[in-house]
Parts: structure tokens; sequence; C-alpha cells
């Protein structure tokens, strides 16, 4: 079987996207996540996005990590999915209310030029703080901020420079410890610039290292303005390999813009 798709980045954070509003392609979701977003063998990516119909919403966003395992959101998938319905559409409306199994989130087309488009998040999904704890990796203790953006994310503000830390030996230590089982744990490595700024690096759960994560980004931000190192109602910026993500947090609300860029599309046969 023929299945089409476009590759699709938010700040390097990039994926596979299909398009299944017109009924399901792939049924086998997990299997094609592991094989196409195989580096070597593949296509590529850090996971697979699905646009699926939805009656509740223009569409759902489904996310399979490289690993097969499925995501209950993903905040740079959301700007993907919102530029490639938007390219489907013939750029005819940019604003989209999109389902994802962590709830709904509005998404905005602010500019687009050259498969690049600015996109504007409106997060309504969790917004849940469970505060601070500790967990031992070998013989470090890492102190966290546990927060649930409808997945869950160990942040960790650090004093020592991220810039070489072991953050894939690290990270992935944290993601399967005991502690997150069964659900595991996505873990950002912080460090504070000011009031308005962080630079971060992140091991996502299903995904390793990746070069940027929103939902990251978002509980990066909620933890930083609960425990006062972050201005509230205010843009911050979240600095990643791959790019800058903003986001305000006013203590309710989330509000959320970065890039995204369609890099090239084609078509897979795909067997099951």
């Amino acid at each position: 079987m023929e299945v089409k798709f476009s590759k699709i980045h938010g700040l390097g954070n990039d994926f596979v996207v299909v398009n299944e509003l017109e009924g399901e392609l792939v049924n086998d979701k997990a299997g094609f996540a592991k094989k196409f977003c195989n580096r070597n063998l593949g296509i590529g990516g850090d996971g697979i996005l699905f646009l699926c119909k939805e009656e509740a919403a223009d569409f759902r966003m489904r996310i399979f990590n490289s690993d097969g395992s499925e995501a209950e959101n993903c905040v740079n998938g959301l700007r993907c999915v919102a530029l490639q319905k938007y390219l489907l559409d013939g750029s005819k409306r940019n604003d989209y209310k999109i389902e994802t199994l962590a709830g709904p989130a509005n998404a905005k087309i602010l500019s687009f030029e050259n498969n690049r488009a600015v996109v504007e998040i409106e997060f309504l999904g969790k917004k849940e703080f469970k505060g601070k704890s500790s967990v031992e990796v070998g013989e470090k203790k890492f102190e966290y901020l546990f927060v649930n953006v409808g997945n869950p994310h160990a942040v960790i503000f650090m004093e020592e420079p991220i810039k070489d830390f072991p953050v894939e030996e690290i990270g992935h230590r944290i993601e399967f410890h005991e502690k997150f089982s069964p659900s595991r744990t996505n873990t950002e490595f912080v460090n504070t610039v000011s009031k308005q700024e962080v630079n971060m690096r992140v091991h996502e759960r299903g995904a390793c290292e990746t070069m940027a994560c929103g939902s990251g980004s978002i509980a990066i931000v909620i933890a930083g303005v609960e425990q006062g190192f972050l201005a509230k109602g205010e843009w911050v910026k979240v600095n990643q390999p791959g790019g800058t993500i903003e986001i305000n947090f006013d203590g309710e609300n989330v509000m959320l813009k970065a890039d995204a860029e369609k890099v090239f599309e084609g078509k897979l046969e795909w067997g099951e």
C-alpha cells in the first residue's frame, strides 16, 4: 500500500506526518513508527504524527514515538500538524482546534513563508504542578519539579552548565527509574539565565535526547513560575539546541509560539 507523507520539524524535533483525514491508512501505527523513524533504515524522525478525523475538533493528532509507544501529546507536533493542515487547506484558513489524548489545543498560523510558519498554540490541556521531589541515579541525587501537562515531566533546574552534561545517559536512567514506572517520564535539564529566559536540553520518553520539546518547555515555565524562578504572565524564552520557544503562563493559561517547517514530502510502501 502506498502512503503519502510529509517530513516536518519544529525546531529540529522532526516528524513523519501522515494524513488520515479521509480514512485510516496504517493499522499498525507502532510498527510503522519503529520502521520509518529509523534514521539509517527508514525516513528518520523523533516520531510519527497522524492527522485523524475528529467530530469534536478540526482534527485529532496521534503521535507515536520512534520506539513505537504512543504519547499523550507533543506541542512541537501540534505546530507541525497545524502547518500540514494549513497546506492541505491551500492556506485558506489559519486557525484550528486540535484534539489529542491529553485534551484539546488551539493552533494559529501567524505567518508563513518558504514552507516555514510561525505557529501559536493556546494550550488547553492539563497544567498540573505536582511539587518537588528527588531521584537518585548512581551516586548522584537530582532534585526535580514534577509537572503533568498531559504527559509527565521531571524538570531539573541546575547550577551545573548543561552544555556538556551527559543528558542521554542520565536522562535515560531517569526515564526508566522505578520511581516513574510504569509510564516513565520526560526529563528537562535547565539553566536559568533570567526570569525571562532559560537554556534547556531534554531527554524525551521513547525518543532519547531531541533538539527541542514543546511540552517540556511548557513544563519548565510552569515549574519556574510556581517556584518563583520565572516571570508570571510574561513571555519567557526557552532556548534549546533546535532554537527558541516562547511561553507565557499567567498561572492559569498557557500560550506558546515558535517555528515549524516542512522539509520534503514523498511516498512509501507499507504492507501490514
